[in-house]
């Protein structure tokens, strides 16, 4: 508990406090002392309550009584209990944590037994405990979902959510690019300026809020889960990116012009993906400390 007495003093450096918001139980951490902050003391009249304890017995040794540190306690006494009851009630492992690092795939199986596919350097996250109410989860990076039918599942993402029942699709939330492809089924797109709805062999994609591109897919499936990268009118910067995630290396961009690309490249042949980028771009590739340097051809 070192971490969170850190925390409730305001002692944390400002990695510790990154990191610490990044756990589970954070959310129930800052909830509850919220609700603590909104706690007021009593007014107490101090000389009253000394010679009414004087009264009653003098061999009573009179401690005086301070607001402001008795408060303090209070709270960190309301703190104490809250977590223990929240604890009982909501175990901490309620909250379920899927990830991908860079350079690996990984599958999970829902409690409704909706299947999942976490492309590199992506996450999910969801509550166990109230799966069959609300199937609803967070993710950070790229996902395929086989959903059971049932009631409605939803993805939320920084840059928007995606609602379903019963369907395929695949979800890419990178940076400030939002795209998703329906493969079976409906699905229902919703971000802060739009809504759209997919059908099968749809996709759309939305680039800083805005949607760029709206169109067809032939694929029953994500190039990705069958060994290729699949770009739309992606730029240099976005293709190095997922490179980097999906083989777990540096790359470093050097005096190249603005460009975008739309095709697909390897996912499991390094050199050949570099290559073939290469040749896209009219770029030269080179290894310097271990990292793949791309500059453009003199």
């Amino acid at each position: 508990m070192e971490h969170l007495a850190k925390w409730l003093a305001g002692e944390m450096t400002q990695a510790e406090l990154t990191q610490f918001q990044r756990t589970p139980e954070f959310k129930e951490y800052e909830r509850i002392a919220r609700l603590s902050s909104q706690l007021k003391p009593e007014d107490m009249d101090e000389e009253a309550m000394l010679a009414n304890v004087m009264s009653r017995e003098k061999r009573v040794k009179v401690i005086p009584m301070y607001r402001k540190p008795m408060f303090k306690f209070a709270i960190a006494a309301v703190l104490v209990i809250a977590l223990g009851i929240s604890f009982v009630f909501r175990p901490t492992d309620a909250m379920i944590s899927e990830i991908a690092s860079n350079g690996t795939t990984t599958h999970a199986l829902l409690p409704d037994q909706s299947q999942i596919a976490l492309q590199s350097g992506s996450q999910i996250e969801y509550d166990k405990s109230n799966w069959e109410e609300n199937r609803s989860l967070t993710l950070k990076g790229e996902a395929y979902f086989k959903v059971a039918k049932g009631k409605k599942f939803d993805v939320k993402t920084s840059l928007g959510t995606v609602t379903v029942v019963g369907t395929q699709f695949n979800v890419r939330a990178r940076e400030n690019r939002f795209e998703v492809e329906c493969y079976e089924g409906k699905v229902r797109v919703k971000n802060d300026n739009s809504e759209v709805l997919l059908t099968k062999g749809q996709l759309v994609i939305f680039e800083n809020g805005d949607k760029i591109l709206d169109g067809e897919t032939q694929s029953s499936e994500p190039e990705w889960t069958i060994g290729e990268l699949r770009f739309r009118s992606a730029t240099l910067e976005q293709v190095v990116a997922e490179i980097e995630r999906v083989y777990d290396v540096d790359i470093e961009i050097k005096n190249t012009s603005p460009s975008k690309l739309t095709g697909s490249l390897p996912a499991n042949d390094l050199q050949k993906a570099v290559k073939m980028l290469c040749a896209t771009y009219s770029l030269n590739a080179e290894t310097i400390d271990k990292k793949i340097v791309l500059s453009a051809n003199e």
